[in-house]
This record gives C-alpha cells, sequence and structure tokens, in this order.
C-alpha cells in the first residue's frame, strides 16, 4: 500500500509542478492554477490518506475507496471526452465558415 501512495503524491507533485510551469508560459490563467492545484492537492491528500473517503464510499453503497476513485476517474473522462467534441466540433464550423468566406472572396476578386 505505502509504494501506490508514494507513486500517487509523486504523480501528484509532479502534476502540480506541471500546472505550474503551463501557468508561467501563460497556458493558465490563475483561475485554472487554482482549480488544477486543488484537484491535484486532493489528489494527494487522497492518495496518503485514502481511509478518508470512506464515509462517501458507504453513503455510496461501494465496497471501496479504489471503486469510488474508479468511479470518478470514468465520469471525469466521459466528461472531457465530451468537452473535447463540443469544442473540435466548434472549431470544424468555424474553420468551415472561414474557408467558405475566403473562397467567396477570392472567388468574387477573380472575376
Amino acid at each position: 500500500m505505502i509504494t501506490i501512495q508514494l507513486i500517487g503524491v509523486v504523480v501528484g507533485l509532479g502534476a502540480i509542478h506541471l500546472t505550474y510551469l503551463y501557468y508561467k508560459r501563460a497556458n493558465f490563467t490563475k483561475k485554472e492554477v487554482l482549480l488544477w492545484s486543488t484537484i491535484w492537492l486532493t489528489f494527494i491528500f487522497v492518495s496518503i490518506f485514502p481511509n478518508s473517503v470512506r464515509p462517501v464510499v458507504g453513503y455510496l453503497g461501494l465496497q471501496r475507496p479504489m471503486d469510488l476513485i474508479m468511479l470518478i476517474a470514468f465520469i471525469v473522462l466521459f466528461l472531457l471526452s465530451f468537452h473535447n467534441y463540443a469544442v473540435t466540433h466548434r472549431q470544424e464550423r468555424r474553420l468551415e465558415e472561414f474557408v467558405r468566406k475566403a473562397a467567396l472572396a477570392n472567388f468574387k476578386k477573380n472575376q
């Protein structure tokens, strides 16, 4: 168990470091850094103290804390997949509209 906890702490600290690097490169705003840092600190806390989620596990009728973690992971993955699909779809429509306008402008200019 200690090995898994250590891996969780190392992964969490690495993620916090990456979050900081993204902020320094101006890829993240302060709000995004706060959000992701909170998520990673919670991840580290649960890695160190897995029994801290026992009340939630019992309330949801699950057997182990790992079941809760897996459930949350699947929900987050599905939400991120949907968000990525929506953003990609919106960008495709914008690009299509831009290309259509550019083609029409180029066509009118050449006539």
